[in-house]
């Protein structure tokens, strides 16, 4: 289970290029300490993550510390909230309950901002929209098990 956890992480930061963030989040904006997070977002909750749970990027590490359930039209999940070096917000991770719902999930994802671009390889598809300053970007790879949301900022 970790090791796929840490295989979604790794698809979503290669998504998102890590990249230092402007934009907003639910109410929160990328550089956020967690302690601004948690004032920010009502059902979020403190996460001491383990070591295992410390995400490796270009050189820099990342580590979910705040998480909270999280919706996606109506596709229920957990949302972590990871945060680099200096205890900044960079990125948003969603992953729903249920990874059958990822199918729906891109459904939804396309009627709320469109079809966007789409990329990948093999039986992984990967979805990118742009929501103002936010990117948005949805790992679908079923046969792999993989089903994963992140948000972040358009570099």
């Amino acid at each position: 289970m970790i090791s796929r956890c840490r295989t979604i992480a790794a698809l979503a930061l290669l998504a998102l290029g890590a990249a230092p963030a402007q934009a907003e989040w639910e109410g929160t904006a990328w550089g956020m300490s967690p302690q601004e997070t948690l004032a920010v977002l009502d059902t979020a909750r403190s996460h001491k993550p383990a070591q295992s749970e410390t995400f490796e990027y270009d050189g820099a590490s990342y580590m979910p510390m705040v998480k909270m359930p999280y919706t996606v039209d109506g596709i229920t999940g957990e949302a972590a909230l990871l945060f680099d070096g200096s205890d900044s917000l960079q990125f948003v991770t969603f992953s729903p309950e249920d990874i059958g719902q990822c199918d729906a999930l891109t459904e939804a994802l396309k009627a709320q901002y469109g079809t966007g671009d789409e990329s990948g390889f093999g039986a992984t598809a990967i979805y990118n929209w742009a929501d103002g300053d936010t990117i948005i970007r949805l790992t679908n790879s079923p046969s792999i098990g993989i089903c994963a949301l992140s948000y972040g900022a358009a570099g």
